[in-house]
């Protein structure tokens, strides 16, 4: 199925790992501008329904996030992505709809279905970017995904921005960015009708597909999840899951409270700026051979995230008994003018490289232990999963008003054991490996992909003849791959 020939055909593993980053810029990024923005862009009166939405979207997120991978199976991904897509728009409007005087029950529910959406979208995009990248390219796919989306956001910061430039006073955002968001996220949903493509379809540009799909089963499906959910590895993993996002809760709310409209919406612009070359900086860390075995990469990479991380808590919490922030005093509405923007300010924006890079490099340590697509699904769909329950929990935290004191102290323990958790995982199970080789998963090329599934050459024979070849273009010589595999 190549509607374009050569590098920018639409079936190409690059091109549709491309394509989904563009889609997440034009949902989850301008989601993620208009949250970053606190109180779901509304004033601060706001911010307590604008919690308990966050609160519900992200305890159904947790529901359905691990159900997903199930699901893509059966739907694949370009019709899970565009239901995922449904609830962003959704979401904007019945912001928007309460700003305008509607009841706090409209937001809810915008929340509540965009929970059951983006545990799809998000499950998609986790996916493409594990199963299509190969073994030395597994971090530049995750992060171009990122990357993109953070494109999205920022670009929908610098909308608000521009329109809030002249505010000063702590209203909420304008009909008109409203409406620009909900344009965008309706365009992205129409494009991954006509833009994404079957699994089976795609092609690496050596000729071989992804690999050869068998209808699930209820039966396996359940069995699949349920060896997910006991493998000791992924237990292990699910603090730095649960963690991966929980910063954006408070930090949100923080830059909702304390700052006027235009410093918020100026705020929200550099947090979303940041995110777009802090993870491509990650990802050379984490993908260059420089730094050896793939073990020695994911050991750097999670230590320099650690220093940022406790760091920027750490200052964020000095910061809040230094100026007590109290939430329960009357909104400062502090300006950049101001004496006291520059610190909440470079606090905010480093928490935008927390934000993205833990969640990039607890993805590539999940992306490092399978290449089997059907797997990679289930891993996706468990990730966001745990995300969504630690959003949940850092939200109904703010929802309860919790002091910011506590809620970064709570944080900073989670994220201390986070960091604990990939170093034991990257240290017993994460290995240098060969692409699909200790995996029953078989990757044939075009031709012989079509003659295996018409049952005209023998299944196990071609998968053989392939991993020896995968093995002796990835060995130091053919010998090696003699030693790896008798045929």
């Amino acid at each position: 199925m190549a509607i374009l020939k050569g590098k920018l055909r639409l079936n190409r593993p690059y091109n549709q790992n491309f394509i989904m980053g563009c889609i997440l810029a034009c949902l989850p990024g301008i989601y993620l501008a208009l949250t970053g923005l606190g109180a779901g862009g509304g004033n601060p009166a706001s911010q307590h329904v604008a919690s308990i939405t966050n609160s519900i979207l992200y305890g159904l997120f947790t529901f359905f996030g691990w159900c997903s991978g199930t699901i893509l199976n059966y739907l694949g991904p370009k019709i899970t992505i565009c239901i995922g897509g449904l609830g962003y728009p959704l979401f904007a409007g019945t912001n928007w709809a309460f700003g305008k005087g509607a009841p706090a029950a409209v937001p809810l529910f915008g929340g509540a279905f965009l929970g059951f959406s983006a545990g799809l979208l998000w499950t998609g995009a986790g996916f493409i970017s594990f199963a299509y990248g190969e073994e030395w390219d597994k971090g530049k796919y995750i992060t171009q995904q990122w990357s993109l989306s953070s494109v999205g956001g920022t670009i929908g910061a610098l909308i608000a921005f521009a329109v809030n430039v002249h505010q000063t006073d702590t209203s909420g955002v304008s009909s008109a960015v409203y409406i620009v968001f909900i344009v965008i996220m309706c365009s992205a949903i129409v494009a991954t009708a006509f833009l994404i493509v079957d699994p089976r379809d795609v092609v690496r540009d050596d000729g071989r597909h992804i690999a050869i799909f068998k209808k699930p089963t209820v039966a396996t499906e359940i069995k699949g999840v349920l060896s997910v959910a006991t493998d000791p590895k992924i237990i292990i993993l699910l603090p730095a899951m649960f963690a991966a996002e929980m910063c954006l809760a408070p930090v949100s709310s923080i830059n909702g409270y304390y700052f006027n409209l235009r410093t918020r919406s100026l705020n929200n612009l550099l947090f979303n700026f940041i995110m777009i070359p802090a993870p491509l900086c990650f990802s050379y860390v984490m993908d260059t051979p420089r730094l050896g075995s793939r073990r020695n990469r994911g050991f750097a990479a999670v230590s320099i995230l650690g220093a940022i991380t406790i760091g920027a808590l750490v200052g964020l919490l000095g910061w809040i008994i230094t100026e007590n922030v109290d939430r329960h005093n009357t909104p400062p509405g502090v300006d950049w003018s101001d004496s006291g923007f520059a610190g909440g300010f470079i606090l905010y924006v480093l928490f935008g490289i927390v934000d993205s890079c833990f969640q990039i490099i607890v993805q590539w340590v999940l992306a490092s232990l399978s290449n089997d697509p059907v797997l990679c699904a289930r891993y996706a769909g468990t990730f966001k999963g745990t995300v969504s329950l630690g959003m949940c929990i850092a939200f109904t935290l703010d929802a309860q008003t919790v002091s910011y004191k506590t809620q970064v102290i709570i944080q900073l323990v989670i994220y201390a054991v986070a960091l604990c958790s990939m170093y034991y995982v990257l240290f017993y199970y994460v290995q240098d490996t060969n692409y699909f080789m200790e995996e029953n998963v078989i990757v044939p090329v075009e031709v012989e992909q079509k003659a295996v599934l018409f049952g005209t050459v023998d299944e196990e024979v071609v998968a053989k003849e392939h991993l020896k070849e995968e093995i002796a273009a990835h060995s130091k010589s053919a010998e090696a791959a003699d030693l790896e595999i008798s045929i």
